[in-house]
């Protein structure tokens, strides 16, 4: 996600004009999951700050610290006490935290304790399967897995799409003790063990927001309406979504889909299209601004043109300076043409 991440940790990056983790954490409220862990590194301490201790979100939320990566498997061992006295001894559901989706949780686990799984795996089904865990079924049971298999070659389009439902019992066959992945590790073990390993296929929306062209996607998907309940209400005129205290010159255009942060200031004659500001942007008149996401704090003079590219926080993009494809870093300042 660079270099946006360079100053604003990935599960606090906006979507729609509050965190992505906002609306993970308030979709996990909506289907009845109020007690959440964070998975975290020590680096990301600003969500804790952030979120405390979930009562904004009316949450109980609370923390766990890898001071060394654990991978996915060693991650969640260690947070419910795998090989210990204290492990967790109840069915327990882990998401990862960068993919927006209206996954129906509520169903999913209707579906899992109807037929008695011990493992469940939200499945999606793509196009090209390739750059994906993909599933090999027998109806909604899951035989195995073939990790990012040549197209031709993949035994399904269903892709894992990174929500689980563990029972207890798993815990058994999991080590907290080393670095390891349930993709690699745990779900070839059980599935090959013929265990009850069972799909849950979600056909709604579904995104991983990696970089930023799917975090810039994904945010003009969610302001034309792609998750309804996710907009306010009622939902934004012509899919231009503004934040507080936004000023747009009379004469300025702002074409949808766009989304425009808190303090943000577009002048005379500038134009903004298919386009993310963050809090605090400046848009200089006479500007074009499309295709893009600009930081916190950016500044475009007045005539530059920002097109297709990305701009990290408090740089400043001069008078008549003309961006195409690039990604600028934070605090730069541009006074010619870039591209990629």
């Amino acid at each position: 996600m660079r270099p946006l991440t360079r100053r604003t940790p990935k599960p606090l990056v906006p979507l729609l004009n509050r965190p992505l983790l906002d609306h993970l954490l308030l979709h996990l409220r909506a289907h009845g999951f109020d007690r959440i862990t964070l998975a975290l590194t020590r680096r990301a301490e600003a969500i804790q700050q952030s979120f405390g201790s979930g009562e904004r979100l009316g949450l109980e939320l609370e923390y766990a610290y890898e001071d060394t990566p654990l991978g996915s498997g060693g991650a969640i061992a260690m947070i419910a006490g795998a090989g210990t006295p204290n492990a967790w001894d109840e069915t327990f559901l882990v998401c990862n935290g960068d993919i927006v989706t209206d996954l129906d949780l509520s169903a999913m686990l209707e579906a899992h304790r109807a037929r008695q799984a011990e493992l469940s795996i939200s499945l999606y089904e793509v196009e090209d399967p390739s750059a994906f865990g993909v599933a090999d079924l027998d109806g909604d049971r899951i035989r195995r897995f073939v990790e990012k298999p040549p197209r031709e070659e993949a035994p399904s389009n269903s892709i894992n799409s990174g929500a689980w439902i563990f029972e207890p019992s798993l815990l058994a066959d999991m080590d907290a003790s080393r670095f390891n992945r349930v993709e690699d590790e745990l779900f070839p073990t059980v599935c090959t063990a013929g265990r009850r390993v069972y799909g849950f296929r979600h056909a709604g929306y579904w995104a991983d927001v990696g970089n930023p062209a799917s975090l810039l996607r994904v945010n003009l998907d969610l302001v034309r309406g792609a998750i309804p309940s996710w907009l306010p209400v009622p939902p934004p005129a012509g899919a231009v979504l503004c934040g507080d205290d936004v000023t747009i010159a009379a004469s300025a255009h702002v074409e949808g889909p766009a989304i425009i942060g808190d303090r943000s200031r577009i002048a005379d004659r500038a134009t903004v299209t298919r386009s993310v500001l963050w809090d605090d942007v400046t848009i200089g008149a006479d500007a074009l601004v499309r295709g893009s996401t600009l930081a916190s704090g950016v500044v475009i003079g007045a005539g530059a043109q920002v097109i297709d590219s990305v701009v990290a926080h408090d740089s400043t993009i001069e008078a008549g300076a003309r961006l195409m494809g690039a990604a600028i870093e934070p605090a730069t300042e541009v006074v010619a043409e870039v591209t990629r």
